[in-house]
């Protein structure tokens, strides 16, 4: 009497946990999408997200904008972020993002639950005990069903992108930092009640 067949896709996921642990193309469904405050004072973004296969990542960060100044306004955009941030909107059709309390948090509605495809980087470094960790960070969105990122869309071209960055992907390997600089960015210093911008 059999049990179980063997399924080599379960079996490669063997060890690695229920979470994302290889860099690469995925499309997933954004279950939550907060906004954060890192200890810098820089705003983002913070995605978790979920695979079509159940796989989860979470802290995916985007921060689009430095430390707020002195009158309370939004500090000077950040062009990396400003634009992956724009890229997620063209793809989802989403015209802005907005900030709505939830619990002691404010989460951005737009992206909540919605299907999308996402470049994941991986990024390895060490940590402040001298042991490796590692972080994603999102590279590039695109359109779920055919890959096409917002620029292929818009001149009207088929995809590549995506699949040229998967044939060439490497991790990135960072540096190590001293300990004042290693969570320099990374910091979530909770909800607060600076939002909405």
């Amino acid at each position: 009497m059999q049990i179980l067949s063997y399924n080599q896709e379960s079996a490669v996921k063997a060890g690695g946990g229920e979470y994302i642990n290889e860099g690469g193309a995925y499309v997933v469904t954004i279950t939550e999408a907060k906004y954060e405050k890192a200890k810098t004072g820089t705003d983002g973004l913070e995605f978790s997200v979920v695979t079509e296969d159940g796989m989860k990542a979470n802290y995916l960060r985007v921060y689009f904008a430095k430390k707020s100044t002195e009158e309370g306004r939004q500090g000077e955009p950040i062009k990396g972020g400003v634009s992956i941030l724009n890229a997620m909107m063209g793809i989802l059709g989403a015209q802005g993002m907005t900030a709505v309390k939830r619990g002691d948090v404010y989460v951005c509605p737009e992206f909540e639950g919605k299907k999308i495809g996402l470049f994941l980087q991986k990024s390895i470094y060490t940590k402040s005990d001298g042991s490796e960790g590692y972080k994603f960070e999102i590279s590039v969105p695109f359109h779920p069903a055919d890959k096409r990122t917002v620029r292929e869309i818009v001149e009207g071209r088929s995809a590549s992108t995506v699949d040229k960055m998967a044939s060439s992907y490497k991790d990135k390997v960072e540096k190590p930092q001293n300990s004042s600089q290693a969570n320099s960015g990374y910091g979530y210093s909770g909800g607060n009640d600076e939002y909405p911008f």
